[in-house]
């Protein structure tokens, strides 16, 4: 049913397009005639931008004297000046504009004056769902945003790329350097556009190079032009703004899912004056930030035996061994391979080509966008193969919208978006190569052999170099529609300022992937004791190449929601808006059961004079996953607000151009995933697999049941049920400013939050299971969260010198201020009190240096303690070191982060600078697999490769300057002894970037006029993670693993094309 609602919505929505763009729609502008002057005293003028559209709410002063006017929506003011006075423009939107009135201006005509849009944009109106805007002046919210300019620099596939450092209040950092690949089509879900980002935590997401908090608790809701969307692979050049909404107000809308705030993606919208094209090219490369270098194969073999002798064992090689490595004589016997450099190039191609059409006329306008993107990877390839190995990502993406004018009283606006994705990468998996990459010694067998078959022993059956380049290819694809309509009617005929909107969204994705594997034998060369020649043993098998296809996952997203909206102004100063809506909606697909959330929605708005504002919002919402009769839940917000500059006693005040007080509060909802259908319900699952569960029929032994499989299929419980289960909620409160200072030139907000969370999902600590279930998650968990936003811009022109510099900061802290936990003997073990994410563990205190010292401490039983070990602080005293001693060892510092961007434009040159960074940041390294990095991790008769700064180990020649441990084949003692983290491999995250540079150069007009037909043409070249300044230098301060693939610098050229 619900397949066909989409194919037939869907085509409508196509075919109604296609009609409107080539039924020969054009807009017809005809220069308006210039209105005469009314001879009164009084000077006119119209402001209009380069574009020559006029622009309401500009401010017009006379220097020196107190009288203003104020543009209109055709952008006319009138005012009382004379000739040789000098005029003020001024608007928050655009550079100030000075005019003096010369005896030469004509007298019959109103004066057109142009001013010049600034280069950080500050639009009056502000986007909201379902294709509303608001205006900022009334808006009461925490809201920022950023434009097509401050996105389009970043080359990326993901639009998180280029929100870093821009936007108070949500820290994006990369997590790795390359989109999520996958090798096991099992544990392959499906990210659908509709989804709650954190329902998606295996295998395939949109997202998965990049994490984003807003206000240290949550990743907001993701919102493409009005709809729940969760699209993060987007065509940069498409987008026309970026908004976080942070608010309990602005996210009102969502109910049951408003505690996690905003991300508002708009995408660019048709214009209807004249048809236009614009085409932007780029192509690029990339290259690693940092990696780990690695010790040469001689190296290695010293410290490999300096480690087994540390654990008490003989050394592998002699030192005519590490003679031999050293010298290269016999690099078949004593290879010396740097798998780097030989598995990875030192760059990759990166590309883009967006091409976008819009036009039309007063009753109908369209806007296209076709768009491509490409990116390969680092991996090495095989000119023989006529297959590609490499990574690989490929998108073509179609955007398309409409606005018609149906009737006067009717119109309706619809967008298509279509999206093909494709990714390769070899048979074996991006996953297993870079982990062999980064923890395979280059000492233990060569690339090739003299005979050219690859290498191997029996330790290692399986050559790096063929997993790379004759593994096969695994690809996976993707292919999704997005399509949504809505229908405003006026309905002032009935009432004034009465209207009706419905909107509808249709979602559908669906995933496959096509397995091409295969596996090549390794070959040891066995040189025979004459020195005449040698054999080759084969190890491995030859494994033929797999041809599967595997269809993964569909989905289908369905939306409809209708309003009644109302409007009207009393007395030219009191404007009261409301509207009351209800939406439904039903999320479909092959993993989950149907998912259909609803909410009915109030709102309502006062304004009084521009000046003072009031605003409430209330939301009841539906969600079938509670039991019947904890389906529904309230959720409600206010909000006041209070323009200062708008009271006669600030008239005097000229530098204040705006000051603005507001603030809201309200209670919001979070819902539970989507994978928890009937926790209210006991659950229970049939087992015949007594190995794997280690379960059996009550009255037996689990002995005697795998005895005797003729006790048949058994009943197995899960999690006890917990019928009260509810939605968690929030108390969120913001405090918020604004300010415009000195003609607009400065521009300042702030704001402070306090969000207390409630009814959070929780297990208890103090319950005892001795039933030998799962306790059940409850609402009981109770969370802090405290900070404050900052966003300061300056701009101005000195002459045709334009400049800006922006900078923002936020602070966040969290405090648990209840989570049930277990009874702990110390105070210094509770994690109640602290903040969210705090790290627990042993406290280092250095190394042990003597054995007489290790005899003289505290330890952990059932570990050898030698010199060089970690020696960890005893926090009861009770003379041994265990569970009871783990404290706070940090993550309860309130994180900051920050960015600043600056540049200037001068006669069509410009340049733009983003710096971003995070400090009070920490990293645990074992959580990034640092343990192989740190020793020589034994996998039976194998061990792990060594690094540079493994040289910085603890000996007791360097006992004073030593930065890391003793070495060791097995260094658990020294990583996570028993378990327990600990304060050693804590180390500070804090570091600054040089995100973003961008260069680039605008034709002039007249050279367009005269040499181009009227093209505009602009150049750019552009670099993305150009220096990096980090407290802890081994590796990139974001992608941390060393293990992954690596942080990626870039750099690219473009053009864009304007017809």
């Amino acid at each position: 049913m619900y397949n066909s609602i989409y194919k037939k919505v869907s085509r409508s929505c196509f075919l109604l397009m296609v009609v409107l763009l080539f039924c020969g729609y054009e807009a017809v502008y005809a220069q308006e005639p210039v209105a005469a002057n009314t001879g009164t005293s009084g000077f006119s003028g119209v402001v209009v931008d380069l574009y020559g559209k006029p622009v309401s709410g500009v401010e017009v002063s006379v220097k020196s004297s107190v009288g203003k006017a104020t543009s209109d929506e055709t952008g006319t003011f009138t005012i009382n000046a004379g000739t040789g006075t000098t005029l003020i423009l001024t608007h928050p939107a655009y550079l100030v504009k000075e005019i003096k009135i010369s005896k030469d201006m004509p007298k019959d005509k109103v004066l057109k004056i142009g001013m010049e849009e600034k280069k950080l944009k500050n639009p009056e109106n502000l986007d909201i769902p379902y294709g509303k805007t608001v205006s900022k002046q009334s808006y009461l919210g925490a809201a920022s945003t950023i434009y097509t300019d401050e996105i389009t620099p970043t080359l990326s596939a993901n639009i998180l790329g280029a929100l870093a450092g821009r936007l108070p209040g949500l820290y994006v950092s990369q997590t790795r350097g390359y989109r999520n690949t996958f090798t096991d089509p099992s544990v392959i879900t499906n990210n659908f556009i509709g989804a709650l980002a954190d329902d998606s935590k295996v295998g395939y997401n949109d997202n998965t190079q990049y994490s984003f908090i807003m206000r240290g608790a949550n990743s907001p809701v993701v919102i493409v032009d009005g709809f729940q969307s969760e699209l993060f692979n987007l065509d940069m050049e498409s987008v026309e703004s970026v908004s976080i909404q942070k608010d309990a107000l602005s996210s009102m809308f969502l109910g049951g899912r408003s505690s996690r705030g905003v991300l508002y993606v708009t995408t660019k919208k048709p214009v209807g004056d004249g048809f236009k094209i614009s085409f932007t090219g780029r192509y690029g490369v990339q290259e690693p930030i940092k990696t780990l270098k690695p010790l040469p194969s001689y190296q290695w073999a010293y410290l490999l035996n300096e480690a087994l002798v540390n654990d008490g064992k003989k050394g592998l090689y002699l030192a005519s061994d590490i003679e031999s490595f050293r010298n290269g004589s016999n690099p078949t016997a004593y290879p010396n391979v740097n798998w780097n450099d030989q598995i990875l190039k030192s760059s990759s191609n990166i590309q883009s080509y967006n091409l976008n059409a819009t036009g039309g006329n007063k009753t109908a306008q369209y806007f296209v966008s076709l768009g491509y993107f490409g990116e390969d990877g680092l991996l090495r390839e095989d000119s023989k193969n006529s297959y590609n190995t490499n990574l690989s990502y490929e998108r073509y993406m179609v955007t398309s919208k409409i606005n018609v004018n149906v009737l006067n009283n009717l119109k309706m606006s619809a967008t298509i978006i279509g999206r093909i994705e494709e990714g390769n990468q070899p048979g074996a998996g991006l996953s297993s190569i870079m982990n062999d990459v980064y923890s395979l010694p280059g000492g233990v067998y060569p690339i090739y052999n003299p005979n050219g078959s690859y290498g191997g022993n029996n330790n290692y059956q399986n050559n790096l170099m063929t997993k790379t380049i004759s593994s096969g290819y695994i690809k996976d694809m993707m292919r999704d529609g997005y399509g949504n309509i809505v229908i405003d009617h006026d309905m002032s005929w009935l009432a004034e300022g009465l209207s009706a909107t419905a909107v509808g969204n249709v979602s559908s994705q669906s995933r496959s992937a096509l397995f091409r594997n295969k596996q090549e034998p390794v070959y040891q060369y066995i040189p025979y004791s004459d020195g005449s020649g040698g054999d080759y043993e084969r190890f491995g098998s030859i494994a033929t190449q797999k041809n599967d296809f595997v269809g993964v996952s569909n989905f289908q997203h369905f939306f409809g929601q209708v309003a009644l909206n109302y409007k009207k102004k009393i007395n030219t100063v009191h404007s009261i808006e409301g509207n009351v809506s209800a939406d439904i909606k039903q999320v479909l697909d092959n993993y989950q059961l149907p998912e259909v959330p609803a909410n009915i929605n109030g709102e309502f708005k006062y304004n009084y004079g521009d000046k003072y504002f009031a605003q409430a919002a209330i939301s009841q919402s539906y969600l079938n996953r509670y039991a019947p009769g904890k389906r529904w839940g309230t959720f409600y917000a206010f909000g006041l607000g209070w323009d200062i500059s708008k009271e006669t006693f600030m008239e005097s005040v000229e530098w204040v151009n705006k000051l603005k007080l507001r603030g809201v509060f309200g209670e919001t909802g979070n819902s539970i995933g989507r994978s928890n259908y009937y926790t209210w319900r006991q659950q229970y699952d049939t087992d015949i697999n007594a190995v794997a569960s280690a379960s059996y029929p009550q009255g037996s032994s689990y002995t005697s049941w795998y005895s005797d499989p003729a006790l048949g299929l058994i009943e197995t419980n899960n999690s006890l049920a917990n019928p009260n289960l509810t939605w968690e909620r929030a108390y969120k409160l913001n405090l918020g400013l604004d300010a415009s200072l000195f003609n607009n030139k400065l521009q300042i907000t702030g704001d402070f939050y306090s969000d207390k969370y409630f009814d959070l999902l929780m297990t208890r600590g103090k319950s005892i299971e001795l039933i030998g279930l799962n306790y059940p998650s409850e609402n009981i968990g109770k969370v802090r969260y405290q900070g404050v936003d900052l966003s300061v811009t300056y701009q101005n022109n000195i002459g045709d010198f334009n400049y800006y510099v922006t900078g923002n900061w936020s602070i966040t802290q969290s405090k648990i201020l209840f989570m049930d936990e277990q009874n702990v003997p110390y105070d210094y073990m509770r994690r109640t009190g602290n903040s969210v994410g705090t790290r627990y563990g042993l406290i280092s205190e250095g190394f042990f240096q003597t054995r007489e010292e290790v005899a003289n401490s505290p330890v952990i039983s059932g570990y050898k303690i030698v010199p060089g070990d970690l020696k960890y602080k005893d926090m009861n005293g009770d003379g041994e070191i265990n569970e009871y001693d783990q404290t706070v060892i940090g993550g309860n510092k309130p994180l900051s982060f920050f960015g600043l961007n600056l540049g200037f434009e001068y006669k069509g040159f410009e340049l733009s600078a983003l710096f971003q960074g995070a400090y009070n940041r920490e990293i645990y390294f074992p959580d990034a697999g640092w343990e192989y990095a740190t020793g020589f991790i034994a996998w039976g008769n194998t061990y792990s490769q060594a690094y540079e700064h493994t040289l910085r180990r603890w000996t007791p020649e360097t006992a004073e300057t030593a930065l890391f441990p003793r070495l060791s084949t097995s260094p658990n003692y020294n990583v996570a002894p028993s378990g327990m983290s600990n304060s050693f491999w804590l180390k500070s995250g804090n570091y600054i970037r040089l995100k973003n540079l961008n260069v680039a150069y605008t034709f002039p007009d007249s050279f367009s006029r005269n040499y181009l037909g009227g093209v505009k043409v602009k150049i750019f070249v552009s670099g993305q993670n150009l220096w990096t300044k980090s407290a802890f230098g081994l590796v990139d301060p974001e992608v941390i693993d060393f293990r992954s693939y690596p942080a990626l610098r870039g750099f690219n050229t473009g053009i864009n094309i304007k017809f």
